[in-house]
């Protein structure tokens, strides 16, 4: 099999791959440590990015700095994103953890990665799946949510006045019927499911302005499936791997509170870091982000005994 998308090229300091996730060609970038030993095996990490993100929105800048650590790093496409094939309008977190899990399995056939020390690194939407993901699947040798979600229904929920989640849900279960009867369903703006603040709007414009190919509609059974999806109800079962939680005080696109209740449920050993209140998206650039990867590499590092 080839390991890249043909006419795909690569992101700088990477090389094409892809892999299979329930029969979906999956496009990828790998990223390599620069070695000057021939056959030397790295740990690696797979990131996991955001709602509606794309591998080559802002992923190149983490994985070039834990590929200089030491790391082999795996960036994707989840199925029906970017240059993925699958369904196209779908943010399906169940189906995203399975890209996540095939992730991994593609990793473990690279002779440049030690299979045993795969780890995840997930970021917003990609915090809530990667925490689910270590949560069913004990081959994430440790597991790094960034700002990310525990339970679907009230993230969702707490963007939303009463009155608007009353009549979203009833949208959401009309349609789930409608699914049913003639196997077809809405499509909505992406901002129609996640509800943004002022800050998040100027960054999601100024993202599909940057990413002609983001995903700026998508099918409201999305929502339904990700008010199914509860992470947190699963992340005592990453024990005893390590897993790191990193928020942001005040956060308005995901509350403080998703990431403390993934903190709190989850079992030893296990850190928490919480940002001043500088926003939701601030920690992925400017003068958060040396911190940030600092944390994450510190954290992989220390999990992987490459350090006491």
């Amino acid at each position: 099999m080839s390991d890249s998308v043909p006419g795909e090229q690569s992101a700088e300091g990477s090389q094409p791959a892809c892999f299979y996730s329930d029969g979906f060609r999956i496009a990828a970038d790998l990223y390599l440590p620069v070695s000057g030993k021939a056959g030397e095996r790295h740990p690696a990490i797979v990131l996991c990015h955001g709602f509606g993100g794309l591998r080559r929105f802002w992923l190149p800048d983490f994985a070039r700095f834990f590929a200089a650590a030491g790391y082999a790093v795996l960036a994707f496409d989840h199925r029906g994103t970017g240059d993925s094939e699958g369904p196209k309008a779908s943010l399906n977190p169940f189906g995203q953890v399975a890209d996540i899990r095939s992730a991994i399995t593609y990793l473990e056939t690279r002779s440049e990665v030690i299979a045993g020390q795969i780890c995840l690194y997930g970021i917003s939407y990609g915090g809530g799946n990667a925490a689910y993901a270590a949560s069913v699947d004990s081959r994430a040798a440790a597991m790094a949510c960034i700002v990310g979600w525990g339970n679907g229904e009230r993230w969702l929920k707490s963007l939303q006045r009463e009155w608007e989640w009353i009549e979203f849900k009833k949208r959401v279960i009309a349609d789930r019927h409608n699914r049913v009867l003639t196997g077809q369903g809405e499509i909505a703006d992406t901002s129609e499911i996640l509800v943004r603040d002022p800050h998040s709007l100027e960054h999601e414009a100024a993202a599909r302005a940057a990413n002609p190919n983001r995903l700026n509609f998508i099918t409201l059974e999305s929502a339904d499936t990700i008010m199914a999806c509860k992470p947190e109800d699963f992340i005592h079962q990453v024990s005893p791997r390590p897993c790191l939680f990193v928020g942001v005080e005040e956060d308005t696109l995901v509350p403080t509170q998703e990431i403390l209740s993934l903190y709190e449920k989850a079992r030893e050993p296990k850190q928490l870091y919480l940002f001043p209140a500088i926003g939701h998206h601030a920690i992925y650039y400017g003068d958060e982000l040396p911190k940030l990867l600092g944390m994450g590499r510190d954290f992989f590092d220390q999990a992987l005994g490459r350090r006491s």
